[in-house]
């Protein structure tokens, strides 16, 4: 019915052959190339990396933390989790059931919808909201071509992993007609047991999954159109690797099964944009979106006759608006507001497994939880003020939860709100040399994984607490950017001050004799201070294909909260070491040649032996630190023919044993990726 319409509406008009993102997310007249990268879906595919954040970490230079095989959550800036923003088409991915530390939201995005990402590093919370304190993840899905003839096209895509025994096949077929354009696709994906460095098999690491995407646009005038996006992925029996063999500091694993048997991601989208300047604003979009998500557990503790299956299904409504607008006196403003509103149900299945006996209780998230938030947010940028330019912003939320306690308590609601400022001022030092200067507010709003969840940590329970309040932060930046013919480069220095910080106290020990009966209590528990340099530079090579990449990073953490002693406070939790990437390129002339790059990388990462005690506790993280480690990887790419690419990987060559810090197992050793495109 929906196509029916569309091609109703569409009329013989062409639209530009560009991507079309929400206003909100254009660059600023002061971005960096420090703080704001695009990647290409083509620069994510020459990774040879199997999933999309390992592509990002790879193309990008971004630390990725992987609890199992399944997931994959970048840290920016020394965080993660719910402090870090993933973004799909305009619309947050993160609902109010994304938990602190890593995830695998981003792990359930098809790399081979993916035309562009955007990766923002610092806080964004003025543009993007709750959550964007460490950064951005900004993904735009492919957009099908739209022109007056008609076409049509598919794309075949295989991809092979020896390092995980695994495939991934993809197809999409593409069309338009009269103002009218289409993108159908499907992939596949079956990963088997990780081989890591020595040869050795990595239990409980394998998974299967699929996706499915849709994209449909029309063109209702020449500026004007309309687009659906519907997309589904599902990952199966995913193993929480971490959980299922015996880590640092224990003699067996905490349990005998913990997998997701089932994590099922949907999203819906319906997005209006007018790019016909006049009126109230030069560009206008309006997005409507519902998200789903479903994750099923099935869970059973070492010597436990007790078998636990889980169930939280989450529905997310959203609304968002954005406006740009060229005012007089070099102004450029971009404003607009969002909306959300989630509905969480869970419940939880107890089964003794001497009886057979089933016991139903309530789920991990309490009954009825709903959440919703708003916000309205405005940025100036203003052009050659003076020697400088400058952008300006503000944005005002508001947050509302309600729920019944468990085991039928009483009915609990509550509000917050923050708000948040930012601005930004840069100038050109001379020729090719510019000075930004960045001071910026990001807040995180507790969300239902706070405020109305009760689960499993450290062994023991944590509790829900409906009074917290939203973390708080602060960032000053300082960038150095140089651009010449042949080179350019980056240097950042950033401090993190985030106030409020969501944490845990331990409120009842339980019998001293038994581990596994301790409660802990969630509150806005102190401060954290986070300090950090990131360089990156490419010089090419006399007038030829070559070029030199450098990147690194590096993060210092100090936290102070009510369970410290200790008035300098400890290191903070899961802080990426030292690390980096340095490459040698090559980049033919033609895209047609048969090799049309190649490139040989050294990634490595220091030591990291400042730890969190519950770093030291972490049955993940060596209690005497990860040690360093370095890898040498080759990777190239061509042309077969007018109709099929090729590239080949050739990973951890020297077949190194590594653990990533905080890594739920090693690392992949030696393996060889080969994939092939056909475009017909």
């Amino acid at each position: 019915m929906l196509s029916v319409l569309l091609l109703a509406l569409a009329q013989d008009i062409v639209l530009p052959e560009s991507v079309i993102i929400a206003p909100r997310a254009n660059d600023s007249v002061t971005a960096t190339v420090a703080k704001v990268q695009h990647l290409s879906g083509e620069e994510l595919r020459e990774t040879g990396e199997r999933s999309l954040p390992r592509a990002i970490a790879k193309a990008a230079g971004v630390w990725v933390q992987e609890t199992s095989l399944g997931g994959g959550a970048p840290v920016i800036r020394g965080l993660l989790g719910n402090q870090i923003l993933v973004v799909v088409d305009g619309v947050r991915l993160n609902d109010s059931t994304t938990r602190y530390g890593p995830n695998q939201s981003l792990n359930m995005i098809d790399p081979a919808f993916v035309e562009r990402v955007d990766l923002i590093r610092g806080a964004n919370s003025v543009i993007y909201g709750s959550d964007a304190i460490g950064g951005v993840v900004s993904i735009w899905t492919k957009r099908p071509p739209v022109s007056e003839g008609d076409s049509a096209g598919a794309e075949l895509g295989l991809t092979a992993v020896t390092a995980s025994s695994g495939l991934r096949a993809d197809a999409v077929y593409s069309g338009s007609a009269a103002g009218f354009g289409w993108i159908l696709g499907g992939t596949r994906s079956d990963w088997g047991d990780l081989t890591i460095g020595g040869g050795e098999e990595q239990p409980f690491t394998g998974y299967e999954s699929e996706g499915r995407f849709a994209s449909l646009v029309t063109a209702l005038d020449e500026d004007v159109s309309l687009r659906v996006v519907a997309r589904r992925h599902r990952d199966f029996d995913v193993p929480r690797t971490d959980k299922l063999y015996a880590g640092f500091g224990q003699l067996q694993p905490k349990n005998a099964d913990y997998r997701y048997s089932l994590q099922d991601r949907s999203g819906y989208l319906l997005s209006y944009t007018d790019e016909s300047a006049g009126g109230l604003a030069d560009v206008f979009q309006l997005r409507l979106s519902l998200h789903t998500y479903v994750e099923e557990r099935d869970k059973q503790k070492t010597g436990s006759d007790t078998a636990t299956f889980e169930q939280d299904d989450v529905r997310s409504l959203g609304v968002g608006a954005d406006w740009k607008l060229t005012s007089g006196g070099g102004h450029e403003l971009t404003f607009g507001f969002d909306h959300f509103a989630d509905r969480v149900d869970s419940l939880r299945v107890d089964t003794d497994t001497t009886t057979g006996v089933s016991t139903l209780r309530d789920g991990t998230f309490a009954p009825g939880a709903e959440y919703s938030s708003s916000g309205v947010f405005i940025q100036d940028e203003l052009r050659d003020l003076g020697a400088w330019d400058v952008t300006l912003g503000a944005r005002y939320s508001r947050y509302d939860f309600a729920f019944n306690e468990f085991d039928g308590g009483a009915y609990v609601e509550g509000d917050f709100d923050s708000f948040v400022a930012s601005a930004e001022a840069a100038r050109e030092l001379g020729e090719g040399t510019r000075l930004i200067g960045v001071l910026s507010q990001g807040f995180r709003a507790p969300n239902l994984d706070d405020l109305a969840q009760d689960g499993d940590w450290a062994g023991g329970t944590e509790v829900h607490n409906p009074d917290l309040q939203p973390e708080e932060s602060v960032t000053a930046e300082l960038v150095l950017e140089w651009s010449r013919e042949r080179y350019d480069a980056s240097l950042a220095a950033f401090a993190t001050e985030i106030d409020g910080y969501i944490g845990r106290i331990l409120t009842d020990e339980g019998d001293p004799a038994t581990t596994g009966d301790e409660a802990y209590l969630r509150i806005n528990s102190g401060e954290l201070s986070l300090t950090g340099l990131e360089y990156s530079a490419r010089r090419y090579l006399g007038e030829g294909p070559y070029s030199l990449g450098v990147q690194a990073a590096y993060v210092r953490g100090r936290q102070h909260d009510e369970n410290e002693a200790s008035l300098d406070g400890v290191h903070a939790r899961r802080i990426p070491p030292l690390f980096g990437r340095a490459s040698l390129r090559y980049d033919a002339p033609s895209v047609d040649a048969k090799l049309r790059w190649s490139e040989l990388s050294l990634v490595f990462a220091q030591e990291q032996d400042r730890l969190h005690p519950e770093d030291v506790s972490d049955p993940r993280i060596d209690p005497d630190g990860t040690d360093n480690w370095a890898t040498l990887n080759l990777d190239l790419g061509g042309r077969m023919n007018e109709s099929f690419d090729w590239n080949i990987g050739l990973h951890n060559l020297l077949d190194e044993r590594y653990r990533v810090h905080a890594s739920g197992f090693d690392s992949p050793g030696f393996g060889l990726v080969f994939g092939v495109r056909g475009h017909f």
